[in-house]
Order: structure tokens, then C-alpha cells, then sequence
């Protein structure tokens, strides 16, 4: 295959909107979600922008990465742009939630453009010879070098990584160069960003790998081919990296380690933390992947004092036959876990924890004990956000091939391997239903561990609106966000005797009358059902909204800073009042008069799973 003649090639991320209308949240290396909610985040393409960054660095060709999720493009949209490119070569990284839809596309551009195909990524990983009917070259494992050497003119015999040569070893990080950052925008990736950031923050990876071999991760049993594959950066080209982004995008407020274990080595966050504070760089809000196997209290001390707010940890589990049928090891160790959420309260870091139901060596009681655990560390206020999954069997990992050689796998439907939406197992004594159940169970704990980050400062700062209140002012609230945190909202602006003002709430149809109950509200409008959208938002209501004549409305945030808030205010806008306030998760108040928001909202969830399973014990 000669290349000495100049190639061009596109580097694209997965088709944004699916054939059913759902929005991909792409993560190939981890688990591809998606949403019914189209304007929901997108992750940073890590790996397609290291290997755009290096082609460009590297080689003499016209290389340019596309990203369909991130620019929500329908297959009809993306293959009017990928074909306007001309493309020689068309490389996508696929996950079998998205192959279907990433197959039809790259295959179309093919068709139209005689462009050859190079797939990657966890489905190409799992099924190579049926990837091989569509795809000229199948790249597995770790993809920038194979790459490399394909666009290098090497022969592709001699290519390790390429299917069905050998793997490849693990890639040397630090002769990567900086991920791509011109054809797109690595700040478009943080607003909306991903939903629990509290601040604008960009994506960006100190480490690749991790020691672990947990059964359920793609990244580790598949990209990584299982080996030790721990990796940092060196800390001058990370603070390089910040120094970088901090000057180029005046709007960034912080960083999000968005790695597979960031803090493996003490010595290594030391250093960082140290460099940090050299380079006065702790004033970003810095967002981290960790494990809390590794942490110990000068190591949090450490990161409190050089810009990290929030710590991710994965819990996954309260059972140690579930622990040891994932193989999480060291990373299971409920003693130290609480041991480190208690030091992490009085050093003052936000944690972040991630759970899981329905995975190897679970059963109901076990997810029971599980929801038990996070109901104690909610409550106790140790967690400060926390994340739920269905453990997912993607194909290719140790967890899929073992659930298949059992019997336990109920589906081969590639859009149901999303683990925010759908169960594909079952075991003999812990039925699909039952699985659903435990995590939808799981999503009342939201409500708890919001509204305690709300109370603790809402009561401090509500004189910003109430002081400008009489008993002839009108104050319109907008449901906008998970119920406690509306009733303590409620409460807070109306709790004192001279508040003696007119609160009327906008609500979704299903819990108007709930709201009308309230002796503190004195009416309640109801829009219809779900997100707000001002193209199909009732002209008829926003005009009576409008005849109301409100002094003040305010919209509650389910974050810290209006992100995804921004379908909310522009219906807001329609109304035309002086003054639109916002009541953010932690309790601050922002006034937003005349402006809009723009940002992140959550991940939908199927609402008919969760109606099916919901009564089901």
C-alpha cells in the first residue's frame, strides 16, 4: 500500500443521533450511554484527538477528526459532511452500542467517496473477523501508533495491532504530542460539559491505564490486553498542557482528570500537586478519576491545597462476593473506603462515588446491602455526588464471555449494551426485573444527596431575592429540578412570617396537583411533560405567564452552575419579567436577568424500563 502521495484522512467520532433518535454519549473505552434528551453532553474523544494530533505531527498527510456526538449530526447530516471532506481514509473508533449506526455511515461515505475504512475501538476489539467484512484495515488495543505506522507506509505484516497481526505494546505516553485542539475545540466539550463538573472544565488525561483487571472494563481487558498498563505523563508536560489551556480559553475554570486511575502513585500526585502550586495553577477547580485504595490523608491534603475539589472513586459494591466476581482486589475495602470519605470531609474535597447493580456475584440481597450503604454514606453527607450503572457485559470483556459461556446473557440487541438504560443478564436466582429494580432504587438517593448539598447555603443567601419582596410582590418558580430540592426551596422563601409575598410554581403536568396542594403556593401552572422546549412550549400559557406580571423568577439548578439550564431560560426569556434569578445546587443565588445559559444536562434514562420494573420486588 504506498502512500507516498499526500492522503487525506478524517479521524470521526460515532454518529450523534441514532436511527432512533437517541443521543450517543460516546465513550468506546468505558460504556457508550445515550439519551432521549438531545442537547446532552458529550465526552472529549480522547483517543481519535491523540491519534489526529500525532498523524498531523507525524506524517505529511491532511489529516482532520470530525466529532458527529459532539455536533448531535443525524447519519443523513454526518454523511453530507464526511463526504464534503473527500475523505482517502475514514478511521471511527466504535462501540457495539453505536455499530449499527457507525457501520451504516462509514459504509455509505465508502460507497460515495471510494474511501477505505479503519475501525477501532472496543466492538472491532470483540469482533474482528465481522468487522473485517466492512473495514479495509481493524486496528486493536491502543490505536495512535498502529496508526502511525499504517500512514507511515510500514508493511502492514509487520504492523503489531493490526488485525490479525499480534497486539502491540503499551504506547510510551509522553511521546504522544498534545491532543487535538484545532479542528475541534476542546472547550466546546465543556459546555455542556460532563454533568456532575461543577465548574467549565476541560477534559485532559495525566496518566493512561490502570493496575486493575476489573471483569466489567473495557479499558483494562481490552485496550490495555489486560497487562499492567499504568502510565504517567511526565509533570512538566502536564502543567505545559494547563499552562496552555488556561490561556486559551479565558473561560475555563477548571480541569477534569478524566483518566482510568489518576492518583496510582503518591510520589506522582506529590510532584503534580507541588508543580501546581509552582505554576499558579491552583486556582483551577480541578476534577479527578481516583480510587481510594491509594489515598490516604497527606495525599488529600495535598490536592486540596493545589486545586482539587472533587475526587471520583469507584465503590461499585457493599458485598465481597460481588467485589471478587468483578475482580476489583485492593480497589474493595468498605473500611477504608470510609476511613478515606471521613478525611476527605474534614480536609474539605468533594467525593464522588460510583456504584453498580446486577453484576457478577450480586444477588437482590447483595444490591440491597449495596443501596444500604450508599443510603448511610449519603445521609452521613460522605458522598457528595454518586453515580449509578447496570453492570453491562460489553463484548469482548471477561464479564461478557463468562455471562455467555453461563447462559446468563437475555440479550444480543447491540443497543441495549448501554448501562443507563437497559439489563441485558440475568442469573438463576436474581431476575432482570429484580436488577432493574435495585437501580432504579438507586436514583432516590439523587434526591437526598442534592438537597444536601442545597441546604447547607440556600438559607444564607435567599435575602437576595426576599429583600426586595412586599406582600404585593409576585415571585414565579420554575420546577426545574428533583422534588426535595424544590420543597426546600419552597421553604427557604417562605419560611420567615413577613414574607408574606404571592409564590406561584411552573410544574410538569403529573405533579401540579401536588403543588396546588401547597398552602405556600398560591398557583400552579403545568407545561405538559419533561424538558422545556420554547418550539413546542405552549404559546397560550407563556402569554397568561406573561399577563402575570411577576416581579421575580426563579429557576432551581440540579448543579452548581446553570449547566444545561439553557432550554429553561430561554422559555424564561418569553415571559418577560425584570428580574430571573437562579437557585443553584449549593444553595447560591445567581440573578440571570436577560441572559441565557448554556450547559450540561443529565443522562436520560428509559422511562419505560423504568416503568416496567419499577414495582417489581
Amino acid at each position: 500500500m504506498g502512500m507516498q502521495n499526500a492522503k487525506k484522512i478524517v479521524l470521526a467520532n460515532s454518529v450523534g443521533i441514532d436511527r432512533n433518535g437517541y443521543a450517543i454519549i460516546h465513550s468506546p473505552s468505558r460504556w457508550t450511554n445515550s439519551s432521549s434528551n438531545r442537547n446532552v453532553f458529550t465526552y472529549y474523544p480522547w483517543e481519535l484527538a491523540y491519534a489526529t494530533a500525532l498523524l498531523k505531527r507525524e506524517t505529511h498527510h491532511t489529516v482532520k477528526l470530525i466529532d458527529g456526538c459532539l455536533k448531535k449530526y443525524d447519519h443523513a447530516q454526518y454523511l453530507d459532511v464526511l463526504c464534503a471532506e473527500k475523505p482517502d481514509y475514514l478511521v471511527m473508533e466504535c462501540s457495539t452500542r453505536t455499530w449499527e449506526d457507525d457501520k451504516t455511515l462509514a459504509l455509505a461515505v465508502k460507497q460515495r467517496c471510494d474511501t477505505k475504512l479503519i475501525i477501532a475501538g472496543q466492538h472491532a476489539i470483540a469482533y474482528p473477523e465481522e468487522v473485517s467484512t466492512v473495514a479495509d484495515h481493524i486496528l486493536i488495543g491502543e490505536y495512535e501508533m498502529t496508526l502511525l505506522d499504517i500512514f507511515r507506509d510500514k508493511p502492514l505484516k509487520d504492523i503489531r495491532g493490526l488485525y490479525p497481526n499480534p497486539p502491540r505494546e503499551l504506547l510510551d505516553v509522553n511521546f504522544l504530542p498534545l491532543p487535538e485542539d484545532e479542528d475541534v475545540s476542546r472547550f466546546d466539550y465543556a459546555i455542556p460539559g460532563e454533568p456532575s463538573s461543577e465548574y467549565i472544565e476541560i477534559q485532559a488525561y495525566a496518566s493512561r491505564g490502570c493496575p486493575f483487571h476489573c471483569s466489567f472494563c473495557v479499558a483494562g481487558t481490552m485496550y490495555y490486553q489486560g497487562k499492567p498498563s499504568w502510565r504517567p505523563r511526565r509533570v512538566s508536560s502536564i502543567i505545559k498542557e494547563l499552562v496552555y489551556l488556561k490561556s486559551k480559553y479565558p473561560r475555563m475554570q477548571g480541569i477534569f482528570f478524566d483518566e482510568e486511575y489518576h492518583n496510582v502513585n503518591k510520589a506522582f500526585i506529590m510532584d503534580l500537586c507541588h508543580a501546581l502550586k509552582e505554576h499558579d495553577l491552583n486556582d483551577l477547580k480541578i476534577d479527578a478519576m481516583c480510587a481510594y485504595a491509594t489515598l490516604d490523608r497527606e495525599m488529600m491534603q495535598a490536592m486540596k491545597e493545589s486545586g482539587y475539589y472533587m475526587l471520583r472513586i469507584g465503590i461499585e459494591t457493599a458485598a465481597t462476593a460481588c467485589a471478587a466476581g468483578v475482580n476489583l482486589g485492593a480497589k474493595h475495602n468498605i473500611a477504608k473506603l470510609k476511613q478515606v470519605l471521613r478525611e476527605a470531609k474534614e480536609i474539605g474535597l468533594k467525593m464522588y462515588g460510583t456504584f453498580t447493580f446486577g453484576a457478577p456475584g450480586s444477588t437482590y440481597e447483595s444490591d440491597q446491602e449495596t443501596l444500604g450503604l450508599m443510603d448511610q454514606l449519603i445521609n452521613r453527607e460522605l458522598l457528595w455526588r454518586y453515580q449509578t450503572s447496570i453492570c453491562t457485559p460489553q463484548p469482548g470483556t471477561p464479564y461478557y464471555r463468562w455471562a455467555k459461556e453461563q447462559g446468563y446473557l437475555r440479550s444480543e440487541n447491540a443497543r441495549e449494551f448501554d448501562g443507563g438504560n437497559f439489563v441485558v443478564v440475568e442469573y438463576p436466582n436474581y431476575k432482570k426485573e429484580q436488577i432493574a429494580y435495585n437501580y432504579f432504587e438507586s436514583q432516590r438517593f439523587y434526591d437526598i444527596a442534592l438537597c444536601n448539598r442545597f441546604k447547607h447555603t440556600i438559607n444564607d443567601n435567599i435575602e437576595k431575592i426576599t429583600a426586595h419582596c412586599t406582600k404585593d410582590t409576585k415571585v414565579l418558580l420554575v420546577r426545574s429540578s428533583r422534588p426535595l430540592q424544590m420543597k426546600e426551596a419552597i421553604k427557604a422563601l417562605t419560611n420567615a412570617e413577613e414574607r408574606d409575598f404571592r409564590l406561584d410554581i411552573l410544574v410538569q403536568d403529573d405533579v401540579a396537583e401536588e403543588y396546588r396542594a401547597m398552602d405556600e403556593v398560591t398557583q400552579a401552572f403545568s407545561y405538559g411533560k419533561g424538558y422545556m422546549d420554547v418550539e413546542t412550549f405552549d404559546k397560550g400559557l407563556l402569554r397568561s405567564l406573561s399577563d402575570e406580571a411577576y416581579d421575580h423568577i426563579i429557576i432551581v439548578y440540579g448543579n452548581s452552575q446553570g449547566q444545561g439550564y439553557e432550554n429553561v431560560h430561554t422559555v424564561v426569556q418569553q415571559i418577560q419579567c425584570p428580574k430571573v434569578w437562579a437557585m443553584t445546587s449549593e444553595g447560591r443565588v445567581i440573578e440571570c436577568s436577560e441572559t441565557g445559559r448554556t450547559g450540561k444536562v443529565g443522562t436520560g434514562r428509559d422511562l419505560s424500563l423504568q416503568s416496567k420494573y419499577r414495582s417489581t420486588t
